[in-house]
């Protein structure tokens, strides 16, 4: 009798401790670059993050004792892996992360030794989601991007040549291979050579390449930083050709600061138009401009788009554990309606969103499509009123 007590007593005691070890409240973490180099990026997600939070609230949709606890990774590897394990320790199971893609890459162990689930809205290296079942992202992987760019200036630029700039860091290493493998293998096009950002006399050595082959293009991968200082370069020296950057140089805080300067240059990005009619964008843009007095850039638009995934996560979970946000992030997610097109993850954790071109014109991001059909309408309106002033 004593026995079966015990046992009783024994399997009731291991049920609350089950239980309680399923995770209390939900706690989220935000850990976004909002001091150091990439600090531009952070500034604009923290806005977008802000105003998901605030809309939920007002809407009565903030899951019931969600706490949102927050980090700084400073720009730095180290930095971000360590605020990892802080904001772990203070129960974070799911965070949302803004770090760049070498970032990324250090707090990987980081997610497996505290077990936690990250849901990246910037990072863009290829292996991240192959690396860790523990990392989503919401952002086109620098395969995609890279293959865009290569494809757009041999189709539709007819550039057969191409002077590519490259940034020491982990997204150039992740785009470069995949532009050569379409624009060399795939298209028949040739690179005439490949500067180092920020590597000595790097500015020299463009000089040379440019002089000697003439390239009809450059293709620059770097961050919004280093590609503003070889647009300077470029403009210094006359160059005319096409210049394609990558969607990492789309900062609004760089675009309003030098809208001369990046006038023309082309980027790929996933399909996120601050002009489109679709209700869930127009209302995302126009609650942003009267909330900032801007407009918000694509970095923007993911962690908006990665807060409200999170925010729907504590209602369908079983526990606040990191299987069971796997588990809802893999299987309940599917054709979210996000600002940056329909979410759903893949078996590794990736979105799929192509990347289209976009083309930045008067200081305004425009899909390039969209662009080329508004300067032939321009165009023909102008042979209409030229052909009406003849007749009359």
């Amino acid at each position: 009798m004593h026995a079966r007590l015990f046992i009783a007593g024994l399997a009731i005691f291991l049920f609350v401790i089950t239980v309680s070890g399923c995770g209390g409240n939900p706690v989220i973490g935000v850990l976004l670059p909002t001091s150091g180099d990439a600090s531009s990026y952070g500034d604009s997600m923290r806005k977008a993050i802000d105003m998901a939070l605030a809309e939920a609230q007002a809407e009565g949709a903030m899951p019931a004792e969600l706490t949102i606890v927050w980090g700084d990774t400073a720009s730095d590897a180290e930095t971000g892996r360590a605020e990892v394990k802080r904001l772990a320790d203070q129960g974070a199971k799911l965070i949302i992360t803004g770090a760049t893609s070498g970032t990324s890459r250090a707090f990987l162990p980081e997610l497996e030794d505290s077990n936690v689930i990250a849901l990246s809205l910037s990072a863009s290296a290829p292996a991240l989601t192959k690396d860790s079942k523990k990392f989503f992202r919401l952002f086109a992987s620098d395969e995609l991007e890279g293959q865009r760019a290569g494809r757009f200036l041999v189709e539709h630029q007819n550039h057969t040549s191409v002077l590519i700039f490259s940034q020491d860091s982990e997204q150039a290493r992740g785009i470069e291979p995949f532009f050569r493998q379409v624009y060399e293998g795939a298209m028949d096009g040739t690179v005439v050579g490949r500067v180092m950002i920020g590597s000595n006399n790097w500015q020299d050595e463009s000089s040379d390449l440019i002089a000697a082959h003439q390239p009809e293009s450059v293709y620059i991968i770097g961050y919004a930083d280093k590609t503003i200082e070889v647009l300077r370069h470029l403009e210094a020296k006359g160059y005319t050709g096409t210049i394609c950057a990558t969607s990492a140089f789309y900062s609004g805080e760089v675009l309003e600061q030098e809208v001369e300067l990046v006038d023309g240059v082309f980027f790929p990005q996933p399909a996120f138009e601050i002009q489109s009619e679709l209700p869930v964008i127009r209302t995302f843009v126009d609650s942003f401009r009267a909330k900032y007095g801007h407009d918000p850039d694509i970095y923007a638009a993911h962690a908006y788009d990665a807060m409200r995934v999170a925010l729907t996560i504590p209602d369908i979970v079983r526990a606040w554990e990191a299987n069971e946000i796997r588990r809802a992030l893999q299987f309940e997610i599917k054709e979210f309606p996000g600002v940056t097109g329909p979410i759903q993850f893949d078996d590794y954790g990736d979105v799929r969103h192509n990347p289209v071109i976009f083309i930045v014109k008067d200081g305004v991001v425009l899909n390039y499509k969209s662009y080329l059909e508004i300067e032939k309408q321009k165009i023909r309106e102008r042979i209409k009123k030229l052909l009406q002033n003849q007749g009359g």
